[in-house]
């Protein structure tokens, strides 16, 4: 499966997780935060592309939140080898 995310919908935090909710499901991810994030990517069983195209556009408005989420995406990554996540 592939899924993509357009970075110019994370104009802040809240805007961030709503846009990530919208395309990984809402079923599959519960709450607004890093660690919700992290518990949705982590439970992926299917081999599954992450793309987030205009990544500067999130970096931008985001600024350290948008290294936070950075942290988040490679960690769970690492840990769940169904999911691979493609910054544009």
């Amino acid at each position: 499966m592939r899924i993509r995310i357009d970075g110019k919908a994370f104009f802040s935090r809240q805007d961030t997780h709503r846009a990530l909710r919208n395309a990984l499901g809402k079923d599959n991810y519960q709450g607004s935060n890093l660690d919700a994030l992290h518990d949705c990517l982590t439970c992926i069983f299917t081999p599954t592309e992450i793309v987030i195209k205009n990544w500067s556009y999130a970096a931008r408005y985001l600024g350290e939140y948008a290294d936070m989420l950075w942290h988040v995406l490679d960690d769970s990554t690492a840990e769940n080898p169904n999911i691979t996540v493609v910054i544009e």
